[in-house]
């Protein structure tokens, strides 16, 4: 988190564990080409909530299901309205579809351009 406040630049925070066949798939969406580039305007974080239990408890507005991805502001405060397109699990983005995550991504970089 100390990075992203030096660097001025939001954070994508997801969750995933090993076992996960979901994960596995959605690690797949990283390797995007568009996404890799959208990446470099992030601070990325993979957090295994298996290995690290009150870091996954303080992420789980909506459950505590993986993969679940978050954006969250340099100053470490959770963009709330930030999430994937959907009623149930909305930090659940698409694991076979880029497009989705680089919606969220997207718009975490809009929000921070707007001006206070």
């Amino acid at each position: 988190m100390a990075r992203a406040k030096a660097e001025n630049k939001p954070v994508c925070l997801v969750f995933y564990t090993a076992w996960c066949p979901h994960c596995r798939n959605y690690a797949n969406v990283f390797h995007d080409p568009r996404i890799v580039a959208r990446a470099k305007d992030f601070v990325m974080i993979r957090v295994n909530p298996d290995d690290e239990s009150a870091i996954g408890e303080r992420y789980a507005p909506d459950g505590s299901y993986v993969p679940r991805t978050f954006f969250l502001a340099p100053d470490g405060m959770l963009m709330a309205d930030v999430h994937a397109p959907r009623p149930k699990f909305q930090h659940f983005y698409d694991e076979s579809n880029p497009a989705s995550l680089l919606g969220g991504m997207d718009a975490a970089v809009r929000k921070l351009a707007r001006p206070m």
